[in-house]
């Protein structure tokens, strides 16, 4: 849009944005939107986005299966969303986008965006939205997304979010503190950042619980360790003041040698001590061997054990807290910590403002699934790659992330794919030890197009050539046991799980030699077969019962068809 408009243009202008406004909400956020879209959008209106598996990049320690993407977020949550179908797929979703702020940190259309563009802040809503949107179905139902963002963009960010998660799916704005500020000049210092946190329907979006304090200060242990744990010592008795002094908890205590003590381990009654606990809360307490009284210099001292397991009724406890919106003070949670992390690994400076390792880790635990699904389609230096295979390195679990990001400056190949490679191998990039490892596939591909065809039928034939990828991601299945010019077979990595492709017209012989491969194989097996009406002739496999058929590439094509009249509308 041009800053220069003659009068008529003006007039014409405002006209057409009254009458924007007149059409729209009266309450939310409404900004001046761009009449070109973004060249990545309009690409996905005309071409058909697919996925290219780059095998030279393919990482295999035998352990959980992860994806690493290369190229444009827009085109590969649209793969992503044509793979998964209407069916969200993500536990959880983490970004860190361009946060806007005027120094040139973001690009729209292939231009960077600085603090004179007027238009900045739409630009950005221009850019976001549609990515929110899109991404929005690639969210399980009682899935969470997270997104990074500081004060450049943070109001707008809301607004839009609850236009698209709806306000009601608002969780938390969780504020850190980034960097400990500075004591020069008189301004004030900006020391925090937030992340939003939607769900994408609250009524059925678990929140975790912080996980339980630490244990060590529990170091005693008697016959009860099974079942009520370790436990410490607290003394029974503390001096009170004011409204919290209380008459009834001042009272006596008979010792073993047939002494009186009382509160303040005193001969005589003090003002203002009490015991924590009452005369008959004490009778029980030695019954049941929560009280410890023994002389420590010559002075008869009360104790009440604190297990970690129970409470002091003998009650079942659990000792996690909720989490909390504010974090600070938290171990490596800043932005230096965050560059230290990327060094450590990289042995350079290679990536500006790389989000603290323990930060992405700490949000991943709000979501209680330890076998979550996690995506990152901003994935920048690939910090949340880093947080799951450690918190899975920690916890037990199991989650698998799938990461995108494109490859400006040589970052998915200089940075990304190093830094997860030396995470996985333990093995630095010069060859020096980092770790001992931490054993997991990872698979690499590329996002790339095909071209739309008028002729449906010739456009879903040229995209079941392309659709091995997406199956195998759909299926969790990347290992190829043998390919020909009509079929596939993939394997898990444990070969317990099988995938089958069939990709041309039928053909008896053809299909004959098929089926044989697929009688071979032992354990689950998959079968996709072409077919151009998105239906399978269920004869086909009556001899297999065992075996899940399904057709393609159909409903790839029908979802993309879907996607692309969406882009068109402005959707």
């Amino acid at each position: 849009m041009s800053n220069e408009l003659n009068i008529d243009e003006l007039k014409k202008l405002v006209s057409e944005l009254s009458s924007q406004l007149a059409a729209t909400k009266k309450y939310g956020l409404v900004w001046d939107k761009d009449e070109t879209k973004e060249k990545i959008v309009a690409d996905c209106e005309k071409n058909i986005p697919v996925l290219e598996p780059e095998d030279s990049r393919t990482i295999k320690l035998h352990g959980q299966n992860h994806i690493l993407i290369e190229g444009d977020n827009f085109l590969a949550l649209t793969a992503l969303k044509m793979t998964f179908s209407d069916t969200g797929f993500a536990d959880v979703i983490y970004i860190d986008p361009p946060y806007n702020t005027g120094n040139k940190d973001f690009k729209y259309n292939d231009n960077y965006v600085d603090a004179e563009d007027g238009f900045r802040h739409s630009k950005w809503l221009s850019f976001i939205k549609p990515r929110l949107q899109l991404v929005r179905s690639l969210l399980k139902d009682s899935g969470m997304i997270m997104i990074s963002i500081d004060e450049h963009e943070e109001a707008n960010l809301k607004l839009l979010c609850n236009a698209i998660f709806g306000e009601q799916n608002f969780l938390a704005n969780m504020i850190w503190q980034s960097t400990p500020g500075s004591n020069t000049g008189l301004e004030i210092k900006t020391v925090t950042e937030y992340v939003l946190v939607y769900a994408k329907n609250a009524a059925l979006c678990k929140v975790s619980a912080k996980p339980a304090e630490d244990d060590s200060k529990y170091t005693l242990e008697d016959e009860f360790v099974a079942r009520r744990g370790k436990y410490t010592l607290n003394k029974l008795d503390r001096r009170m003041t004011g409204p919290h002094y209380s008459e009834a908890l001042n009272y006596p205590l008979t010792m073993a040698d047939g002494s009186q003590l009382w509160p303040g381990c005193m001969q005589n009654r003090q003002e203002h001590w009490n015991w924590r606990w009452s005369e008959s809360k004490v009778k029980w307490g030695i019954e049941n061997n929560f009280i410890v009284i023994k002389k420590s210099k010559n002075k008869w001292v009360v104790y009440f054990k604190q297990y970690f397991k129970v409470d002091n009724t003998d009650t079942s406890i659990n000792r996690s807290t909720p989490f909390q919106n504010l974090i600070q003070n938290e171990d490596g949670i800043n932005a230096a910590r965050g560059t230290q992390d990327l060094m450590s690994l990289l042995g350079k400076k290679s990536f500006d403002y790389p989000k603290p390792v323990n930060l992405i880790k700490l949000l991943l635990k709000i979501h209680p699934n330890k076998n979550a699904t996690i995506l990152d389609f901003f994935a920048g230096s690939g910090t949340t790659g880093q947080a799951v295979l450690e918190l899975n390195n920690e916890d037990g679990g199991n989650r698998q992330f799938i990461l995108c990001t494109n490859n400006e400056n040589d970052i998915c190949t200089g940075v990304t794919y190093p830094r997860l490679k030396t995470v996985i191998s333990g093995e630095k990039p010069d060859g020096s030890k980092y770790s001992d490892g931490i054993p997991a596939n990872m698979y690499y591909f590329k996002t790339s197009f095909i071209e739309d065809q008028k002729n449906t039928d010739q456009a879903k034939y040229n995209l079941v050539a392309k659709a091995d990828s997406y199956l195998c991601i759909l299926e969790n299945v990347f290992d190829l046991v043998e390919r020909n010019d009509y079929s596939s077979h993939y394997s898990s990595d444990d070969g317990l799980k099988h995938l089958f492709i069939y990709n041309d017209f039928f053909n008896q012989e053809k299909f004959a030699e098929f089926k044989k491969r697929i009688c071979s194989a032992k354990g689950e097996r998959v079968v996709y077969v072409f077919s151009s009406e998105n239906e399978l002739d269920e004869s086909l496999f009556l001899d297999l019962p065992d075996v899940v058929a399904k057709p393609i590439p159909s409903k790839i094509y029908e979802i993309y068809k879907h996607i692309s009249e969406e882009i068109k509308r402005g959707e």
